[in-house]
């Protein structure tokens, strides 16, 4: 499949979908690389720097981009101020905005109007810091909608892909022409007492019926009105959306544990986890403990600058975790808090569309549990794409001791893997990870060897589940029986109803979404299929190369390479064209 020009031109892609339901403000962040940051327009919520600094601000105070930095306020007022004439370095302008570069190195940006021929006054916001875009890795922005009456109708915000796009003469803040959402996984939204927040993310990469699974995610915002739970499930990609079952698991347990499911929906419980003692990126020795071993939003991410298709040691990268072991311990639970990357997710379009006009009858193959679904699931554990291998060093060397399943882009939350040390001698427990480049965020990594306490978990179906028609579908929810409730297309939605049940005296609540379905890429498959690319996708390795040689950064500077070669070539001053 040809590499299309918008998946270049989508480097630094900013997605933030938002939507509007009756009265209840719904809200969401989106977590995205910083390869082009948005500017006024969009609130950032915060930025992770390469190094893992972790920055927040006010949408009162945003960061904005000035070419190649971004500008960030210690100051949390607008200032009146007056620049002379004199001590102006630059001005740059776009519509109502502009900043200016004072000869000492400090950049003012505010609104105008503005006269460049006489000193500025006017309100604005000084920037005393800037930070280098090459340096920051991720942004968090939010993004909130409104309704005006509870009569409105459903309105869908189409994925807003914002950006600050620089050109020689100035700035302009603009929306440039980016790919929409890729096809993903049906978001749940919990009701917190006030508005809608986004939750959760269930049963990614089951994108087909044949890869239908269910999954119990954890729904940190939802809090129970008038004894009651409402959760709003929405589809926000170019794809529809299949639900089979859709429950709440409601468990009460006791104040000094938390709760966490594990794949099969089994209610452990973490009352002792341990970080790692280390974590090193093993090929550039990179440091990154401080990055995965607290839940709190700096993720350890693939640095893809440099990387090369052409080097098999680029198309992994590779985490060794160290852990102290009790005396004696012979299992542990791995506590993952793991994401898939919106270029990720995006990736499986990418990969099933270079199928052409065969991918129905090979999707037909893997829904019949036919070679095609041995082939996929092979290609699931082996690749490391969608699935990561946690393996183990033992006394027989590295094994592979759980399969941690990746999550949607959008939100994750903490899996429960259990971990056999059997094998493993000595007070350490050494872990390898070797994520597929450009597919995976970590955020937190753990070991438990404490035993699982007693809880109370309660099932509960929904007692009504509305769709944006009207029509009522809590009975194709109820259970796992092969009735689904189809969320057809982009802004269709269903907002569900459950009773709370009495809570224990003396415990603690946490709640659970209980997912089971699949979801259909929309898909353009009308082309002949790519024979090679297509043979090369069932070659270990080979769907890693093909899809790292079309990652924005890694697809640009292949671009410039190409480019400088051509020149070079063109003014006489490359290698001497090799003989045929």
């Amino acid at each position: 499949m040809k590499n299309k020009p918008a998946l270049i031109r989508a480097l630094g892609l900013v997605l933030t979908l938002t939507l509007v339901v009756s009265c209840i403000p719904i809200k969401r962040t989106a977590k995205v690389r910083a390869e082009r940051l948005p500017g006024p327009g969009l609130a950032i919520v915060a930025l992770q720097t390469k190094a893992g600094e972790k920055l927040t601000f006010s949408r009162k105070t945003p960061a904005y981009l000035i070419r190649d930095r971004v500008l960030i306020s210690d100051s949390r007022k607008k200032e009146d101020l007056v620049l002379p004439k004199d001590k102006v370095k630059e001005i740059k302008a776009a519509g109502k905005y502009f900043a200016v570069e004072m000869a000492g190195g400090a950049t003012y940006v505010g609104r105008g109007p503005y006269n460049p021929n006489t000193a500025l006054t006017t309100k604005g916001t000084i920037y005393n810091r800037s930070i280098p875009l090459e340096d920051i890795e991720l942004v968090w922005i939010k993004k909130t909608n409104w309704p005006l009456t509870i009569a409105a109708s459903l309105v869908f915000d189409a994925a807003l892909a914002v950006g600050l796009i620089v050109t020689s003469g100035g700035f302009d803040i603009g929306f440039p022409q980016f790919p929409s959402a890729e096809g993903s996984c049906p978001l749940i939204f919990s009701h917190n007492g006030g508005e809608y927040v986004l939750d959760a993310e269930p049963y990614g990469g089951a994108f087909s019926r044949g890869l239908e699974r269910a999954e119990w995610v954890s729904l940190d915002n939802l809090r129970p009105v008038d004894g009651r739970y409402r959760l709003l499930m929405t589809n926000e990609a170019d794809e529809t959306d299949r639900t089979d079952e859709l429950k709440l698991v409601v468990v009460d347990h006791g104040p000094d544990v938390a709760v966490v499911p594990d794949v099969m929906g089994r209610m452990r419980t973490f009352g002792a986890s341990a970080p790692p003692l280390a974590a090193t990126e093993t090929a550039s020795g990179r440091d990154v403990l401080s990055l995965v071993s607290t839940r709190d939003d700096r993720f350890w991410v693939s640095r893809m600058e440099g990387k090369d298709p052409a080097n098999d040691g680029d198309l992994k990268d590779t985490l060794v975790l160290e852990f102290a072991k009790p005396a004696g311990a012979r299992k542990a639970k791995l506590l993952a808090n793991v994401w898939n990357t919106a270029w990720g997710v995006g990736a499986a379009k990418t990969l099933l569309e270079a199928r052409g006009r065969t991918l129905p009858a090979w999707l037909a193959e893997v829904d019949a549990r036919g070679p095609a679904y041995r082939t996929a699931m092979n290609w699931y554990a082996r690749e490391n794409m969608f699935t990561l291998q946690a393996r183990v060093e033992t006394t027989a060397g590295w094994k592979t001791k759980a399969l941690i399943l990746g999550s949607g882009a959008a939100v994750a939350k903490d899996k429960a893997y259990e971990i056999d040390l059997a094998d493993v001698p000595g007070d350490r427990v050494r872990i390898e990870l070797t994520p597929a480049a450009g597919f995976w965020m970590i955020d937190r990594l753990a070991l438990d060897f404490t035993a699982d306490r007693p809880v109370r978990a309660t099932e509960i179906a929904p007692d009504s589940a509305v769709e944006g028609g009207g029509r009522e579908v809590a009975a194709e929810l109820a259970g796992a029986d092969g009735r689904y409730q189809v969320l057809e297309k982009t802004g269709d939605r269903a907002e569900i109803v459950f009773t709370a049940p009495p809570q224990d005296p003396g415990t603690a609540r946490t709640v659970f979404v209980k997912a089971r379905g699949y979801y259909d890429i929309h898909l353009n498959i009308d082309a002949e299929p790519d024979a090679a690319a297509v043979r090369t996708l069932d070659t270990p390795g080979e769907s890693l190369r093909y899809v790292l040689a079309r990652h924005p950064v890694v697809a640009a500077a292949i671009a410039a390479k190409a480019g400088q070669a051509r020149t070079e070539a063109k003014a006489g001053t490359g290698a001497p064209a090799r003989r045929k």
